[in-house]
């Protein structure tokens, strides 16, 4: 199904997806868009009006005009530069073509991908057009992880790891791996955990140590449901609300989360399932006051007591 919504941060990016292919392309329709980026035709609507909106009247010189008859009456987006410098689809910044970068040599690394012809032009092409030597910083362990862990995947086989959860409690676990997905920039683990009888999440940089078994997956693995949630329903988690400052977003990608996040005063808010309180201050204090616990009032209390224990030392030395 086409996605019906779209945050500002993908609004942006669509929007100069969509600019660059049409310079890049010629004239585009709005249905074969959405089919393309699997959007509806609403979103990519949007996404071309961002573009045609963006006009700076102090600088006309850096406008790009869109061809409002073909667009309304035809449904064909089709730009056109005007006095502006670029001949072409804009180009990518550095850090941009490093980020795609090490994203293609994970590709790289997982079996499936050893023998594609596509992604080896990809990465060369990717390597020439670089302004500065691209090298890919993914790590040897994670990418052996990784490779263990779809190569238990395709062969149904489970395997055997020390773990350590959020709490910092490690563990043996025993697990019908299924699934490998990432969810913002965490990679996890799908599979039927044994110690819980459930369908779990386990993150790969958690993973201290893993083992193939000659055991194949169990029954009750082969025939599990994989809700879409990463982190399932929730199993008796205390639900906590908290306010995150933008450059500390990504605590909500490092647990289970109910509901949709929401805008308010410049902060995300929403609500995370914390499965052991006593886990949650180090996650808050470590973001230096970019988050605040709203509720409940045991979690704030959690949070308060934690700090109040890690201060009390350096006020004791006299440090400020």
């Amino acid at each position: 199904m086409p996605k019906q919504e779209i945050d500002g941060s993908e609004l942006f990016n669509l929007s100069l997806t969509i600019l660059g292919l049409v310079l890049e392309e010629g004239d585009q329709n709005v249905k074969e868009l959405a089919e393309r980026f699997s959007f509806s035709e609403r979103v990519i609507r949007k996404a071309v009006d961002a573009v045609s909106n963006s006009e700076d009247l102090s600088k006309c010189d850096t406008h790009f005009y869109l061809n409002y008859d073909a667009y309304e009456e035809e449904d064909i987006v089709s730009f056109s530069s005007g006095n502006t410098n670029l001949a072409g689809p804009p180009s990518l910044s550095k850090r941009q073509l490093s980020s795609i970068a090490i994203g293609l040599d994970y590709l790289a690394s997982l079996p499936q991908f050893e023998t594609s012809s596509d992604l080896a032009e990809l990465r060369r092409q990717i390597r020439e057009s670089a302004p500065t030597p691209v090298t890919s910083i993914k790590s040897p362990r994670g990418a052996e992880l990784s490779e263990k862990i779809q190569h238990a995947i395709s062969t149904a086989v489970q395997i055997s790891c020390e773990y350590r959860n959020q709490s910092g409690e490690q563990s043996t676990r025993l697990i019908d791996p299924l699934r490998m997905e990432f969810i913002g920039r965490r990679q996890y683990l799908r599979g039927y955990c044994h110690k819980n009888s459930d369908v779990r999440a386990f993150r790969l940089d958690r993973i201290l140590s893993l083992e193939l078994t000659a055991n194949p997956i169990s029954p009750e693995a082969a025939a599990a449901h994989i809700p879409d949630e990463v982190f399932g329903e929730g199993h008796g988690e205390l639900e906590v609300t908290i306010a995150a400052q933008p450059e500390a977003e990504q605590i909500f990608w490092n647990f289970p989360t109910s509901g949709p996040q929401r805008g308010e005063d410049g902060r995300t808010v929403g609500k995370i399932l914390v499965g052991n309180l006593r886990a949650l201050p180090r996650h808050i204090v470590r973001y230096g006051g970019l988050v605040e616990v709203l509720a409940p009032k045991e979690a704030r209390e959690e949070v308060r007591l934690f700090a109040q224990r890690v201060l009390e030392p350096a006020a004791v030395k006299g440090v400020d």
